[in-house]
């Protein structure tokens, strides 16, 4: 455990006890930060274990930054990596640059902190959430055999929640029509020259319908010195359906839905990936994909809900709104839901106040996020058909 913030906070009379079911990044910010409010917190997750250290790269936005700083006593810019200019390729693996400061951090790097933060007693993975049930004043929570008698319940449990219906019916993602593969590789690990190529710079090429985009994130227990650190890129690529279910079937034949983990990526997928890299990209970039040993995928979805709250089960994070990656502000989204509660629980006179204003100002948030991201993909020609229409066919919640 880190010391405790610096934070002048007023304990919440109304809300002693809390239960998180999901225990990533969005279930995480909440946790911390009712932790901080006196509330006694317990989080559930589903999966076992810590996960890897080797997830993707997130572009470092200011409410993470603020988060991580004020809650978990980290300085951001000692676990993030900086970047001073846009590098913009052309097919010939030319490139030009423009002055564009950013901080560049981990998935990991996150979560290692939030995980820190927060005391190991209130943290209990393994342990699936089956159900989620209002009772008078407060919330049931079911774990196994065992029912949890909470005050407040926030269901955090990702873009496939299995509890958002019970706040939101109208909210399942859709498919987008596109994928994004990615890849990690140690800077160690690079062709030699390429980590000059690529050194404090925000990497894109945009082709047709199709979008490269690649920088260093933090390596090994966040370690961001030259050399020690990661190259992290992402390409996003157009499959239908069908497509989709090929890309994460793995190299036993598993379907995995909607994302294919590290480690697994079938054969023959793997060297369509790297011909698709071959035929179609700048060489540095064909280069990454190339030397990348494991590379894993992510179906691109859209979802958005009408309401974040129904009695005291609220949504947060990606089991609320699921935003496209081009807009850089999935954990920026999660990290703003926590800090928005926390406020609202402190300064407004009511429970019932709070949480009213709480989710006014994430639902409007939301939803700009989902348009900002559809029309992003719009621009680059990625969309599909079916999930532009879609979109532009939807009412605003």
């Amino acid at each position: 455990m880190r010391e405790r913030s610096v934070l002048a906070v007023t304990p919440v009379s109304d809300i002693k006890s809390a239960g998180v079911v999901g225990g990533s990044l969005g279930g995480l910010f909440q946790a911390v930060a009712l932790a901080e409010l006196g509330v006694d917190v317990t989080v559930w997750e589903r999966s076992a274990g810590r996960p890897d250290d080797r997830g993707a790269g997130i572009v470092l936005q200011p409410s993470v930054a603020w988060f991580l700083s004020t809650f978990c006593g980290v300085d951001p810019d000692r676990i993030s990596v900086p970047v001073t200019h846009r590098q913009f390729f052309s097919r010939d693996g030319r490139s030009h640059h423009t002055l564009m400061e950013q901080r560049m951090i981990s998935w990991g790097a996150i979560y290692a902190s939030l995980r820190d933060r927060l005391d190991s007693a209130r943290y209990h993975d393994g342990q699936p959430v089956t159900a989620v049930t209002p009772r008078p004043g407060g919330v049931d929570v079911h774990v196994g055999d065992a029912v949890h008698r909470v005050d407040l319940a926030i269901i955090a449990d990702g873009s496939a929640s299995r509890h958002r219906g019970l706040v939101a019916p109208d909210g399942a993602p859709r498919y987008a029509g596109y994928v994004a593969y990615r890849g990690v590789i140690d800077e160690t690990e690079l062709p030699e020259g390429l980590s000059a190529v690529f050194r404090d710079r925000f990497s894109f090429y945009d082709g047709d319908r199709t979008q490269f985009l690649c920088y260093f994130i933090p390596g090994d227990f966040g370690a961001t010195a030259p050399g020690s650190r990661r190259a992290n890129w992402v390409w996003y690529v157009r499959a239908d359906a069908a497509g989709l279910d090929r890309i994460t079937t793995d190299r036993d034949g598993t379907a995995h839905g909607l994302s294919l983990p590290p480690g697994l990526i079938a054969p023959q997928v793997h060297a369509e990936l790297l011909d698709r890299a071959r035929t179609l990209l700048p060489e540095p970039l064909r280069l990454l994909v190339e030397h990348t040993r494991d590379p894993f995928a992510q179906a691109i979805l859209d979802g958005r809900v009408s309401r974040m709250r129904k009695d005291r089960r609220l949504l947060t994070g990606d089991a609320a709104f699921v935003v496209r990656p081009h807009t850089a502000a999935s954990a920026e989204k999660a990290a703003a839901d926590a800090i928005t509660l926390f406020t609202a629980l402190q300064q407004l006179p009511s429970l019932e106040a709070a949480l009213e204003a709480w989710e006014r100002n994430r639902l409007a948030e939301g939803n700009a996020l989902y348009r900002h991201g559809v029309g992003l993909g719009q621009r680059l020609g990625l969309n599909s058909p079916s999930s532009a229409a879609a979109a532009a066919g939807e009412a605003t919640p």
